[in-house]
C-alpha cells in the first residue's frame, strides 16, 4: 500500500500469512486512467460517475512533493464509468475540496448532496499536528451545489489531531456512518467504527467490537445492504491487506475472506460495488499493475457465501440446588461421538460453541462426584440462530438425554422400585407416572405464561393434595415443577423454582407440615411433549409443559 496510508496512519509492515478458504467468485480488470504513482479509494457518485485519489497534477509554486515517498500530494478526482468498467474523462473535483495536502475516500449520500471524506487534518489554512509532530488522517463533510462544486467543508466532531478518523462508508438508511480509527477504546491498531446520524448532529462514537475488529489493522468500510465489506492485514489472510466480508445483522459470523483474484499476495483494500449491477472497484499494488498502487474494475459472478452458523450457550448446574457448578467440563461431539470441542467453565459456569445448521450434535457435561449429562439436538437450517440449553447434574442421579425432537428419556434402564410404604394395589388417589415415579392423582395444575400465580382452577386441586396428605399422615412429597420452553433455559429453571415454592408455602398454610414437602424446579428440562424451540407447537400445547406433578417420595 502506498506510503501516504502508511506514515499519516499507522506504519504497516510486510507479512505473509498461511492462505484460508475464500468467498465469492471474481473477474477483475486493471483500468486506463491509473498512473505510475498511487491511484485508489474509489466512491460511486450518482449512476454513472466515481471518485478517487490520485496524484496531483500540474505546476505549482507552493512545493507539492510528499517527502516520505517521493510522489506527489493525492487529489480528488471523478470521472465516468463506461459499460466495461473503465473510468474515462478524468477530471479533477470542483470547489474548495482539494488542499495543499491529501484528500482520499469519499461516500456520497443518495441524493448526491453531501459527502465525506478524508484528508490531511488541515483546516482553515491550518495542518494539525500531535504531540510527536505528525499529521493524522481527519474526516470531513462538505454539500455539493448544483454545480458539482463541493461547498460548506466542515471537519467532523470527533476528529482530533492525537489520532486519526478517516475511510467514511454509510448504512444504507443513512442513518449510521462508519469509518476507522485509532482513537481511544481501539481494540487493535485501527478499528471500524461507526456513528449514529441524527437532527442534532452525531452520536457517539461506538466500537464495532471484537467479532469484526482484530488486533490488526481493519479499516476501509463499505455497506452493502447488511454486508460489511472491510480491510484488514490480520492473521489468516493470503498477504499484506487483504478484503473481508461480515454481516451486520444478528450474530455476526466470522469475517469471510473474500476470493482470488480480489486477493492477493499484496495489499488489497478500498472495495466497494453496485448493489444493483454487481459490479464494483478496489484497489492493489500487486504484481503487474501500472503503478504504486492501481484501481481494478470487478464484476461478482457468485456472492460471498457466509456460511450457515448458529450459537449453542448454557450453563452447567447442581440438579439438586440449582447452584452453579464453575469447572466443570462441556464436551460437543458430532452425532457418531467424535469430540469436537471442549471446555472447562469458569466461575459464571458458562459454556459457548459454535455450531453448523441443519447438524446433529451431542453436548456433555461432565463434573467428578457428578453422573455425566448428555443432550442431543439437531440445529435448524436458520442461521445466526442461537440455542440455549441448561445442563444439570446429580450425584449419582439419572443420566437424561434429550433427543433431536426435545423428548428426555434415560441411558439404560431404570429400575421400578415403588417409594417405601406404597401398596402393591394402588389406591384411585395415587397414580404411577413412570419406572420408579407415582404422583398424587389430581387434574394437571397449569400455570400462565411467565406466571408463578396460583389461579383458583389451581388452589381447587392443590385442595386434595392437602386433603390427601391428610389421609396418609406419613406420606412425603416433592411439588416437581415445570415450564415449556419459550425463553431462556436459565430463566425457566428460576421461575419453575418459584412456581414450586408457591405451591409448597401454599399447601404448608393449610397445616401440613413443612418436612413432608419439599418444591423443586425442572425447567424446560423435561418436556411432556417435544414442544421444544425447534417446534411449532400451539398454546395449548405449549401450556401443557407449564405444570406442577406432586411425586411421592415416602408413604
Amino acid at each position: 500500500m502506498k506510503t501516504y496510508i502508511v506514515a499519516v496512519f499507522l506504519l504497516l509492515g510486510t507479512m505473509s500469512f498461511a492462505q484460508e478458504a475464500g468467498s465469492g467468485k471474481y473477474t477483475i480488470q486493471n483500468l486506463d486512467i491509473n498512473t505510475p504513482q498511487s491511484d485508489f479509494g474509489t466512491a460511486f457518485y450518482g449512476e454513472n460517475k466515481i471518485v478517487f485519489a490520485s496524484p496531483r497534477r500540474g505546476f505549482r509554486v507552493v512545493r507539492d512533493v510528499w517527502e516520505q515517498n517521493g510522489q506527489r500530494f493525492l487529489d480528488l478526482y471523478e470521472g465516468l464509468i463506461e459499460e466495461n468498467g473503465q473510468i474515462i474523462n478524468k477530471a479533477k473535483l470542483k470547489g474548495d475540496v482539494n488542499s495543499r495536502y491529501h484528500e482520499a475516500q469519499a461516500i456520497f449520500s443518495k441524493d448526491g448532496k453531501t459527502v465525506y471524506f478524508t484528508r490531511d487534518n488541515y483546516y482553515r489554512n491550518k495542518l494539525g499536528v500531535d504531540n510527536k509532530g505528525m499529521t493524522n488522517l481527519a474526516m470531513f463533510k462538505a454539500t455539493v451545489n448544483a454545480k458539482g462544486e463541493w461547498i460548506n467543508i466542515i471537519p467532523m466532531p470527533f476528529n482530533s489531531v492525537e489520532y486519526s478518523v478517516g475511510h467514511p462508508a454509510l448504512s444504507d438508511d443513512e442513518k449510521w456512518l462508519y469509518f476507522s480509527s485509532d482513537m481511544p477504546g481501539t481494540i487493535g491498531e485501527t478499528d471500524i467504527f461507526r456513528v449514529a446520524i441524527n437532527q442534532s448532529g452525531y452520536g457517539n462514537p461506538e466500537n464495532l467490537g471484537p467479532k469484526i475488529n482484530s488486533a490488526a489493522k481493519d479499516w476501509f468500510p463499505f455497506i452493502d445492504g447488511e454486508t460489511l465489506y472491510f480491510s484488514s492485514d490480520r492473521d489468516g489472510g493470503k498477504g499484506g491487506i487483504d478484503i473481508y466480508a461480515t454481516k451486520l445483522t444478528g450474530f455476526q459470523p466470522t469475517p469471510v475472506l473474500l476470493n482470488e483474484p480480489i486477493n492477493s499476495a499484496s495489499d488489497d483494500y478500498a472495495f466497494i460495488i453496485n448493489k444493483t449491477t454487481r459490479k464494483g472497484y478496489f484497489s492493489s499494488n500487486r504484481d503487474g499493475g501500472v503503478g504504486d498502487d492501481d484501481i481494478y474494475a470487478f464484476t461478482e459472478e457468485e456472492e460471498v457465501n457466509f456460511k450457515c452458523l448458529q450459537v449453542v450457550t448454557g450453563e452447567v448446574r447442581d440438579k439438586n440446588t440449582t447452584n452453579l457448578l464453575p469447572g466443570a467440563e462441556v464436551i460437543l461431539s458430532d452425532s457418531e461421538g467424535n469430540m469436537i470441542e471442549t471446555t472447562v467453565v469458569g466461575d459464571d459456569a458458562i459454556f459457548t460453541f459454535e455450531i453448523n445448521c441443519e447438524t446433529t450434535y451431542r453436548l456433555e457435561g461432565k463434573k467428578i462426584q457428578y453422573t455425566a449429562q448428555s443432550k442431543t439436538f439437531t440445529t435448524s437450517n436458520e442461521a445466526d440462530k442461537e440455542l440455549k440449553l441448561l445442563i444439570l447434574l446429580g450425584e449419582g442421579d439419572i443420566n437424561f438425554v434429550t433427543d433431536a425432537n426435545g423428548n428426555t428419556t434415560t441411558e439404560g434402564e431404570v429400575e421400578d422400585v415403588k417409594p417405601e410404604g406404597l401398596p402393591d394395589v394402588l389406591p384411585d388417589d395415587i397414580v404411577k407416572l413412570g419406572p420408579g415415579k407415582y404422583a398424587i392423582n389430581i387434574d394437571p395444575i397449569y400455570f400462565d405464561l411467565n406466571s408463578s400465580y396460583l389461579t383458583k382452577q389451581a388452589k381447587t386441586e392443590l385442595q386434595k393434595v392437602v386433603d390427601l396428605m391428610n389421609k396418609y399422615p406419613k406420606m412425603i412429597i416433592e411439588s416437581a415443577s415445570h415450564t415449556d420452553s419459550r425463553a431462556p433455559e436459565g430463566y425457566n429453571l428460576w421461575l419453575s423454582n418459584k412456581r414450586a415454592k408457591s405451591t409448597v408455602e401454599y399447601i404448608v398454610g393449610r397445616g401440613i407440615d413443612p418436612a413432608r414437602i419439599t418444591g423443586k424446579g425442572y425447567g424446560e428440562s423435561q418436556l411432556i411433549n417435544g414442544c421444544d424451540d425447534n417446534a411449532d407447537c400451539t398454546e395449548a400445547q405449549h401450556q401443557q409443559n407449564r405444570r406442577t406433578e406432586f411425586v411421592i417420595i415416602k408413604m
